[in-house]
């Protein structure tokens, strides 16, 4: 079984039934609605038909919102697509326009107001580079001086402008009480930079109810400054190495991705690798050596997730794609590597260290035993959260009664969730957990399982007892 998950994003691709039936039977694991593009409608009809068609192939699927934040973004263009060719010149106009390859609106009407000429501004994440030539009053004219395609509504970095942009914003409101209603399990805040901004959102969180996992997306130079407290902060991180590649020289990001990987590792958080991993597939059929070497190379890392954009959203070939990143996953899981365990020094770790230590102890038992697999009976997803952070070579198995729980693990490296009875008394939980295990096929009759579970009663920590049982 593949242990990395795989992030698809919907969209015209993969929104009708048989594609979207296509993409989670080919392995997608977490569907991302990216608030910046489509209608809260049509992003809520998407989860929904997520969810259903997972249901009907027996399994559980999350939903993933990321939020649009103050990502700074072209306007729409004629036909959905234009050229811009080196050499002409390009106007970023102030007011609303569908723009075509002389004139082009952004969601910046005070942009003449960020740069001067002789400036250089990057679109469509960094592909298309234009020069600042002068103002013509609230329009900004430029040159362009690397050309290519630019799709409506694509990401524009402006270099100095972070600073004038508020970390969270009206739209972002909006989103978010869509991501609350229709339960998701993951929300993704674009362009944290430090803590705070992931405290102000979860503050935005009903105290009751469904409350979504927030993934923090590091993808400015100065959140590389605040790196350890983002991860404290956060529930998951994910490398978006598509901004962070225009606002740190390129040669930097690779080196940036294992470094935030680590980092997660070693404080047992969830982090996904993200942005160009199979671009070439948006239009072929078939990836480039060198994306299979990315892919491969994330897996190495130690990468709990890998993350599709265009390749799923509006690519040619969806599910081959997901298949695709699924064979290269698997393949480089098979490959030894070092493995990189939470450490107590961490904040992330010093929250209960007594459940960490059951955690680990469960890990090396079950891999000193050969067991079968380690079921982790769950109220919240912490314990198979923290057995999975140890990486162990064995499957694991993420048991509750609850379906929001069961779609937050969808994210966790290496745990497969499963809806079960989680009884409160030790005979019953390891009757149920030892009939979960079999019933999936991750153990046979008579197979050693371990289960990693909470006692009842006054307890050291949320996770305190391990058994070793037959299945």
């Amino acid at each position: 079984m593949r242990r990395t998950k795989i992030v698809a994003t919907v969209g015209p691709a993969t929104s009708r039934p048989e594609s979207m039936r296509a993409l989670l039977a080919a392995g997608a694991d977490v569907v991302r609605l990216n608030a910046a593009h489509a209608s809260a409608d049509l992003h809520v009809e998407h989860a929904a038909l997520a969810r259903k068609i997972a249901a009907e192939l027996g399994r559980f699927v999350g939903v993933l919102v990321d939020l649009p934040g103050p990502k700074m973004r072209t306007g729409p263009v004629v036909d959905d697509e234009i050229q811009l060719d080196a050499g002409a010149e390009l106007v970023l106009a102030s007011t609303p326009v569908v723009g075509d390859e002389h004139r082009v609106s952004t969601t910046l009407p005070e942009l003449a107001r960020w740069v001067s000429p002789g400036d250089e501004i990057y679109l469509a994440d960094g592909a298309i580079v234009l020069r600042v030539c002068r103002l013509d009053d609230a329009d900004v004219v430029c040159e362009v001086v690397r050309g290519g395609v630019l799709r409506s509504r694509k990401g524009m970095h402006v270099p100095r402008a972070e600073g004038h942009v508020e970390p969270f914003t009206a739209t972002d409101a909006a989103a978010l009480r869509m991501a609350i209603a229709i339960k998701a399990d993951f929300v993704g805040l674009s362009f944290v930079r430090r803590p705070e901004d992931v405290e102000d959102v979860r503050a935005r969180l009903p105290k009751r109810g469904s409350r979504p996992m927030l993934i923090a997306k590091i993808e400015t130079a100065v959140a590389l400054d605040h790196l350890p407290g983002i991860v404290g902060a956060a529930d998951a991180v994910m490398v978006a190495r598509g901004d962070l590649g225009i606002q740190v020289p390129a040669r930097r990001v690779p080196l940036i991705q294992k470094e935030v990987i680590r980092f997660c590792n070693m404080a047992g958080k969830p982090v996904i690798t993200a942005t160009q991993m199979l671009e070439s597939m948006t239009r072929s059929p078939m990836p480039t050596r060198a994306e299979v070497n990315d892919v491969a190379n994330a897996v190495l890392d130690g990468t709990d997730a890998l993350m599709l954009s265009e390749e799923t959203a509006i690519g040619l070939y969806p599910t081959d794609t997901v298949r695709t990143m699924s064979e290269v996953a698997e393949a480089a899981e098979d490959w030894p590597r070092v493995r990189i365990a939470p450490q107590g020094a961490t904040a992330a770790v010093d929250d209960d260290r007594v459940a960490w230590a059951v955690a680990h102890a469960a890990v090396q038992a079950a891999e000193d035993l050969g067991v079968a697999a380690i079921v982790c009976p769950t109220q919240s997803g912490t314990t198979a959260r923290r057995v999975a952070a140890f990486r162990p070579a064995v499957p694991i198995a993420g048991i509750s009664e609850q379906p929001e729980i069961l779609g937050r693990l969808t994210l966790v490296w290496g745990v497969r969730p499963l809806a079960a009875t989680t009884a409160a008394g030790p005979d019953d939980q390891t009757r149920h957990a030892a009939k979960a295990a079999r019933e999936c096929g991750l153990a046979h009759k008579g197979d050693l399982i371990a289960i990693v579970s909470a006692s009842t009663g006054k307890r050291a920590g949320a996770t305190d007892t391990v058994r070793i049982v037959r299945a």
